[in-house]
């Protein structure tokens, strides 16, 4: 299959995250560009973190946001909890959080059959009727809480672990500034409103007038809406909040 055959492709995910969405890129004929537009660094207030921890094997479920929930927190998990309780639920918001869940030793996740965020999560039946429920959601410092605000309004006593925070990468931008000037990047793919952020600040006054108008696919309607808000004029939702919802979306607009 080759049909991104000469598209090059402005791959902003993270460094820990971005390789498989390269490969695949590279396996349908395409040229992927990696430019992490987002960092991680440990959480805000470590004091905080470690304290809420020790608070887990006391739930009744541990939702997980994200890979990166998955692996800031995973080997402080199994430090304290070498074998964790089986009386607590998993839960994960999508398939590539369930997916490293699964690498990490838990097998039995929770996680919506199709819409992949926290309304799908909360849509689901397990959700419904939470009073008195404890919930711990994991998570990063800033992150949406919308899950956190539905499940306390619903009488769960939410549980907040913030096990990282999301920074601003120090990268060299000049071959990336270089190739927009040369007009050679054909998409972009954005998987986080921070990174549709901070590729603006990080390409800055020189990039914006190239980047604005390169088609741009994003995971969900309000991402869309909050790049079209900074000047992103060319957006594409991705059908799925999926690798695979992102590449065959890409694929539909061939031609854009």
């Amino acid at each position: 299959m080759n049909d991104f055959q000469d598209l090059h492709i402005l791959v902003t995910r993270p460094a820990s995250q971005a390789q498989e969405l390269c490969d695949l890129i590279s396996s349908r004929g395409g040229h992927p560009i990696h430019f992490p537009t987002i960092a991680f660094a440990p959480p805000p207030d470590e004091a905080l973190f470690y304290q809420s921890l020790m608070q887990l094997s006391e739930q009744d479920w541990l939702i997980f946001i994200s890979p990166q929930a998955v692996s800031a927190s995973i080997s402080y998990i199994r430090k304290y909890w070498p074998h964790f309780p089986a009386s607590v639920n998993i839960a994960a918001v999508g398939a590539g959080t369930a997916k490293a869940l699964l690498q990490a030793g838990f097998p039995h996740v929770l996680t919506p059959d199709k819409e992949w965020n926290s309304a799908g999560l909360l849509a689901l039946s397990d959700f419904q009727q939470v009073s008195l429920k404890k919930i711990a959601i994991i998570r990063g410092a800033g992150g949406r809480e919308l899950l956190d605000k539905t499940l306390r309004e619903r009488g769960a006593q939410v549980l907040p672990v913030i096990a990282y925070q999301r920074i601003l990468p120090d990268v060299d931008v000049s071959d990336c500034l270089k190739q927009l000037q040369e007009k050679t990047i054909n998409r972009i793919i954005c998987t986080s409103f921070e990174s549709v952020k901070n590729l603006k600040i990080l390409l800055g006054e020189t990039g914006w007038p190239y980047l604005q108008n390169i088609p741009m696919i994003v995971m969900s309607e309000r991402i869309k809406t909050l790049a079209e808000d900074l000047g992103f004029r060319r957006l594409w939702v991705a059908h799925q909040a999926s690798v695979n919802g992102i590449l065959d979306t890409m694929a539909e607009i061939r031609n854009e």
